[in-house]
């Protein structure tokens, strides 16, 4: 029976008569045989595929093997399971390259569709180097390789993210005279940008990009995904806007990874037009809901391009998602509105601030100061319209028409030049909406007159704080009176608003005693050491910057006492107890 199968599988005579015919032979003696027999008559390209695509017999087979080896034991299934999986694809790599090896040494001469078998194995496998070399031998062989062939190294080695690969299967495109070929220029451009864009190397991207537009040829939709990311991740978001525009006018879709990676490498930026686009393709067209610090940063970026429609987007899409609305929500908004000089919208954002619990300080009405500190040929009629617009709509602003929102507005006036204009809307802003007037309505425009060094109507407003509303004066404005003193010719009232302030239990800001020590040094005046020694006493923090600073300029003070002991202990002490009254 042996000798009939042997002849019809017309296999060689030796291996005939090697076959036994003996009444003596054993019953595996036919199993290996068979087995023998099988394996050369199937082609390589078969074999190749066996091993790297085994059967679903086998691969159940494999997976009943591990489940049952881990039934009952303390090692869990979907680890095993993994590791099984691992060492499978392990054994497969070795197979496939000892049947390579084992062909390559018989010396047999390979087909063009057994080298792409092998190819396609080690692509499997995500073996980049054999997929080169049999690449290599292919070509040497006399196969030459073709576009598939070639396309399909170059994904793997794109999809790796080596770079050096790429550029040696271009050379092996060079060396086959292919590689002006327009099918295997674009996939060594598109390979290159993609493992260049995936290893991190993106100015080297960006400039395999540029050289790809002047040789017209166009980019794929994962290498510019990935160049775009890379280009906002860092920093250069007009580039990363070229690429995602030119590759958008091409016909190419983009995923919501690479709109995400744009959207946080604007927010970072402060860059207005790229977050925008990123935001409106992930909350309108992949209708996601972004984090909160997505949101946050979106705000900030809105307030400061002043892009309202962006900012209470994003508050309405807070508000909507169950967030929870805080100041850090509504300032972003009411900075966008300000800046662009909306200021009948600015307050209602204010007057809805309000209604929040919110926005009650004057810290978050800084912007509406900074917005109305312009030049003082326009500041009056600047700060006149955002009164007006207050003023039309008190009604239904009720809230927000209070003299908190007036001290931002008459300092702004006051720090743009125009102290006694801001002095007068002190009486007329505040009457016309029954607004009360407090200390720190007269502190903002005092603040003002330092910087103007204006200590004439610096007078004039305590004059009126005192005497006409009968206030107290508070910490800010003694301090503001001490520094608009202190840059006078005589600035000797300064210590009298000093020990005023003292009096009444208030501890001097450390700016202004530093700022009277200097004064003092400057013109060799002995009361520096002795402004040294009542920050000392009262807590505050006396750098050495400082106390180098009175010694250096008071060596030659017009009247350097001998002593410590001579010197008085207070500045009352050196002014008299009587030289003021509180």
């Amino acid at each position: 029976m042996y000798r009939r199968l042997a002849r019809s599988l017309q296999v060689p005579a030796q291996l005939r008569r090697a076959a036994p015919l003996s009444r003596g032979y054993t019953s595996r003696a036919p199993r290996i045989f068979a087995k023998d027999l099988a394996a050369m008559a199937v082609p390589l390209a078969r074999q190749v595929q066996e091993i790297v695509h085994p059967s679903q017999h086998t691969q159940l087979k494999k997976t009943r093997a591990v489940a049952q080896s881990t039934a009952g034991g303390d090692q869990d299934l979907g680890h095993a399971l993994a590791t099984e999986a691992q060492r499978q694809h392990a054994e497969t790599h070795a197979r496939l390259q000892r049947l390579y090896t084992e062909t390559q040494a018989g010396g047999a001469q390979l087909t063009r569709d057994e080298y792409t078998a092998f190819l396609e194995g080690f692509n499997e496998t995500r073996d980049m180097h054999s997929s080169v070399s049999v690449l290599r031998d292919m070509r040497a062989g006399g196969a030459q390789p073709g576009a598939a062939q070639y396309s399909m190294v170059l994904k793997l080695a794109a999809d790796s993210g080596y770079a050096p690969a790429v550029y040696e299967v271009g050379e092996e495109m060079r060396a086959a005279g292919v590689a002006d070929e327009p099918r295997n220029l674009d996939a060594f451009y598109n390979s290159l940008l993609r493992s260049l864009a995936r290893s991190g190397q993106i100015e080297h991207a960006y400039a395999v990009y540029a050289e790809m537009r002047e040789h017209k040829v166009a980019a794929q939709g994962v290498g510019c995904a990935g160049l775009v990311a890379g280009l906002a991740q860092i920093g250069e978001i007009a580039l990363a806007l070229d690429v995602l525009r030119a590759a958008l006018a091409q016909g190419t879709a983009f995923g919501a990874d690479t709109y995400a990676a744009l959207l946080h490498g604007a927010g970072r930026c402060m860059h207005h037009e790229g977050y925008a686009l990123g935001y409106e393709q992930l909350t309108r067209v992949f209708g996601m809901q972004l984090p909160e610090g997505d949101y946050l940063a979106g705000l900030d970026v809105a307030a400061r391009a002043g892009d309202v429609a962006l900012a209470g987007d994003i508050v309405q899409r807070v508000r909507a998602h169950g967030l929870p609305l805080d100041e850090k929500h509504f300032e972003p908004l009411l900075a966008a509105v300000v800046a662009t000089g909306q200021w009948a919208r600015a307050f209602r954002v204010l007057n809805m601030m309000r209604g929040s619990g919110f926005g009650t300080t004057p810290a978050t009405l800084r912007v509406v100061t900074r917005q109305l500190t312009v030049a003082a040929d326009v500041a009056e009629r600047a700060a006149d319209e955002a009164f007006a617009a207050l003023q039309e709509n008190q009604p239904e602003l009720a809230a927000a028409a209070d003299s908190v929102t007036l001290d931002a507005m008459v300092a702004g006036l006051a720090r743009s030049g125009c102290v006694e204009a801001a002095a007068s809307r002190l009486s007329s802003w505040y009457a016309a909406l029954g607004a009360l007037r407090t200390a720190s309505s007269y502190a903002a425009v005092l603040e003002g007159c330092v910087h103007r060094r204006n200590k004439t109507v610096a007078e004039q407003l305590l004059a009126r704080l005192l005497d006409v509303d009968a206030l107290a004066p508070s910490q800010r404005v003694y301090d503001a009176m001490v520094r608009v003193t202190l840059v006078q010719p005589n600035y000797e009232d300064a210590f009298v608003y000093l020990e005023a302030m003292k009096a009444h239990g208030m501890v001097p800001p450390w700016r202004t005693m530093a700022a009277m020590v200097r004064r003092c040094a400057r013109v060799r005046d002995v009361r520096a050491q002795t402004l040294l020694r009542e920050m000392r006493k009262l807590g505050l923090v006396v750098t050495p910057a400082l106390a180098d600073y009175a010694q250096a300029f008071g060596r030659n003070a017009r009247s350097e006492p001998q002593g410590d002991s001579s010197d008085p202990a207070t500045i009352g002490d050196l002014l008299g107890n009587d030289a003021f009254s509180v």
